[in-house]
C-alpha cells in the first residue's frame, strides 16, 4: 500500500523516510538509476512494501534544492553569525547570504552573542539588514521571538564554527531529539566531517545539519552575483547588466556615496565580484 512520506536521513544508499510518525528504512527502485534520479534528504516521496522490503517508489517535485548540503524543499536558511568570539564577519555573512539568495530560498539572521557587547555598537549593521527585508533576531535576548521560526518548516542552520549554533538550539528549547553532545557533533563541528545528511525533529519542524556550509566557492556569473544583493536588484540601474564598477550614472554607487547602502556591502561585493571573474579566467585557462 502506498504511503507518503518524508526523507529525514540519507546513509550509504538507504534512506529512512518518516510516515506519520513512523520511520522505514527504504531503498529507491531500480528505475530511478535508469533515469539518473537521487533521492535527497527532505524530499516528500512514495513508499511502499515490496518482495519483503521498503521501497521509493516516486519522489514528489521538489521546490528547491541545495547542493551542499545535500537537501531538498528547505523552506528558510537561518544563518548564525556572531557579534564577538569570533568577531562579526560581514564578508562571511554577505557570502553565505549570496548562496542562499542564488538558492531562491528565504533567509533569517541571527546575531548572536548580544549580551556580550555593547549592542548599541551594532545598531546601525542590524538594523541596514532588517532594512533590505531580512528577517532579523539578536540572540539571547530574542530567542522567544525566533522559535517561531521553525514552526512547520524543513530549516537549514548555517554559520562559521564557534558563532554559537549548538548554544542557539538548546537556548529554543524546543524539545529536539539530540542530547547536547550529539548537537555539538551535528551542528557545532569544526571540520565538517559528518558523512550523511539528517533531518532532526525540532519543535513542529525540521532542522538539517550543515556541514555543506564549509565550502563558500561563488559558483555564479557577475550578472546573477548582482542579484544576490536585494538592495542592488531592487534599485535597477539604467544600464543591463550594470556591474556598478565605474559606469557613469550607476544608481547604486550613487546610493553608497550617500549612505543609503553600506558601505561594507559594497565592498563585499567588489570582492566577491573580483573572486568571480579570476575564477573565470582560471578555468578559461585550464580550457587551453
Amino acid at each position: 500500500m502506498d504511503r507518503l512520506g518524508l526523507i529525514i536521513k540519507s546513509i550509504s544508499g538507504e534512506y529512512v523516510v518518516e510516515v506519520d510518525g513512523a520511520e522505514y528504512t527504504c531503498k529507491p527502485i531500480g528505475l530511478f538509476r535508469y533515469k539518473k534520479i537521487t533521492p535527497r534528504v527532505g524530499d516528500k516521496c512514495i513508499i511502499d512494501y515490496v518482495d519483503g522490503a521498503w521501497v521509493i517508489k516516486d519522489i514528489k517535485k521538489r521546490k528547491n534544492e541545495l547542493v551542499r548540503p545535500v537537501v531538498a524543499n528547505i523552506d528558510k536558511v537561518i544563518i548564525v553569525t556572531s557579534l564577538t568570539e569570533p568577531d562579526l564577519n560581514l564578508n562571511l555573512l554577505d557570502r553565505l547570504i549570496c548562496q542562499v539568495e542564488y538558492s531562491d530560498i528565504p533567509i533569517v539572521l541571527v546575531f548572536s552573542k548580544a549580551d556580550l557587547v555593547n549592542i548599541d555598537d551594532y545598531k546601525e549593521i542590524i538594523e541596514y539588514y532588517k532594512s533590505i527585508d531580512y528577517k532579523v533576531y539578536t540572540t539571547p535576548t530574542e530567542v522567544t521571538q525566533l522559535k517561531q521560526e521553525f514552526n512547520d518548516c524543513i530549516c537549514v542552520l548555517a554559520g562559521q564554527s564557534g558563532v554559537g549554533k549548538s548554544n542557539l538550539i538548546n537556548n529554543l528549547d524546543l524539545g529536539i531529539s539530540l542530547k547536547t553532545g550529539e548537537i555539538s557533533n551535528a551542528l557545532g563541528r569544526g571540520k565538517h566531517t559528518t558523512r550523511h545528511t539528517e533531518l532532526y525533529k525540532i519543535g513542529s519542524g525540521y532542522l538539517a545539519d550543515t556541514p555543506g556550509f564549509g565550502a563558500l566557492d561563488l559558483e555564479m556569473d557577475e550578472a546573477t552575483l548582482s542579484q544576490t544583493f536585494k538592495e542592488f536588484f531592487k534599485l535597477r540601474c539604467k544600464y543591463n547588466p550594470c556591474y556598478h564598477l565605474a559606469e557613469p550614472g550607476c544608481k547604486i554607487k550613487e546610493e553608497v556615496d550617500n549612505g543609503h547602502i553600506l558601505k561594507s556591502r559594497y565592498d563585499n561585493y567588489l570582492l566577491f565580484l573580483k573572486e568571480i571573474k579570476e575564477t573565470k579566467q582560471k578555468n578559461i585557462y585550464k580550457k587551453k
